[in-house]
């Protein structure tokens, strides 16, 4: 198996891609593992990945493939995380900023993507009137996104991107030692119950209802629930699936509270004349953009921010209600 996603690299680089975006592979791991060769297993996982993801994106504009990508980054990074722990060598670290240093490169296009094809359209449909100033701000934000798709791709045909992919093939397919060694349920234990202990210290302070805090928790139940997925074989399917269920909806709710949390600090970078259509562009939508009044982009940010702010409370209350239910399951670990 590892062979097959090793030959799947190398022919990727050679430009060639899946013909439609790879999902995360379920982890391969067996009680009778070591630490070490789950820890390998995982990364060919994660690589392989990566790897399909970035080839989608070399051959052209997919928000379902660089979603995937960022989801592979993540998993990347939480697999690193949990690892790094256990081994204590500082070039994994150094290994897990590199991933930091190009998956922040992805971000933009994707927050971008979710503001045009969802997060305007909600307060545009219930505010009349004022057409041209939404129109103004949607032609922003295009123009922000095809800058912001531009940097995704110049990240997956560079040359850092390729070395990285290259160091993570290797020590994915390498026999160098990394560390003092346990059984792999031992670990896989440890851990679990490490980054379930993360999510119980975030989730109090999350009361707060503060942007930053709940923030917190997404980030550790999305590494909970990665770290789960990689474990998840070594334990009861039934018990694991329902787990992971429960995590991924949670999840997916706090992933609705951060985009919307998003849309303020999108909104003010997009009225800035630093992002009005450059020559070029559409002229229809250059030629509305350079005469239009600064009270008109001023009113669609207001009303779109605005419009986020008197809902997000509400959901914030309803979402750690669900989290407060999540809060009395049983492990599948336990």
């Amino acid at each position: 198996m590892e062979e097959l996603r090793a030959d799947f690299h190398s022919l990727s680089r050679r430009g060639l891609a899946p013909a439609r975006p790879v999902r995360a592979l379920p982890a391969h791991m067996t009680a009778q593992m070591t630490p070490e060769e789950a820890f390998r297993a995982t990364l060919s996982d994660c690589l392989a990945q990566i790897t399909a993801n970035a080839g989608i994106l070399r051959a052209g504009r997919s928000a379902e493939g660089l979603h995937q990508l960022r989801v592979g980054f993540r998993r990347l990074e939480a697999t690193l995380d949990a690892f790094g722990k256990e081994f204590a060598l500082e070039w994994l670290e150094e290994l897990r900023g590199r991933a930091r240093v190009l998956f922040s490169h992805l971000a933009a296009a994707r927050d971008l993507d979710v503001f045009v094809g969802d997060l305007l359209d909600a307060p545009l449909a219930a505010i009349t009137g004022h057409r041209d100033s939404f129109t103004l701000l949607r032609t922003r934000a295009e123009h922000a996104r095809d800058e912001a798709w531009a940097e995704v791709s110049e990240c997956v045909a560079g040359a850092d991107f390729a070395m990285f992919l290259d160091d993570l093939a290797t020590l994915a397919q390498s026999r160098l030692p990394l560390g003092r060694q346990k059984s792999l349920p031992q670990l896989a234990e440890e851990i679990l119950r490490r980054e379930a202990r993360r999510v119980k210290k975030r989730g109090r302070t999350a009361q707060s209802r503060k942007e930053r805090d709940l923030h917190h928790l997404r980030i550790a139940l999305k590494k909970l629930r990665y770290t789960a997925e990689f474990y998840a074989s070594l334990y009861s399917k039934k018990k694991a699936a329902r787990y992971l269920k429960k995590v991924r909806g949670l999840q997916e709710r706090l992933g609705d509270l951060n985009d919307i949390a998003h849309v303020r600090s999108t909104v003010a970078a997009l009225i800035g004349p630093e992002n009005a259509p450059a020559r070029g562009d559409a002229k229809a939508a250059a030629r509305k953009d350079k005469n239009a009044s600064p009270d008109e982009l001023r009113f669609a940010a207001g009303a779109v921010t605005g419009w986020y702010a008197a809902r997000s409370g509400r959901i914030a209350k309803r979402t750690l209600r669900r989290y407060r239910k999540f809060r009395h399951l049983k492990p599948f670990w336990d």
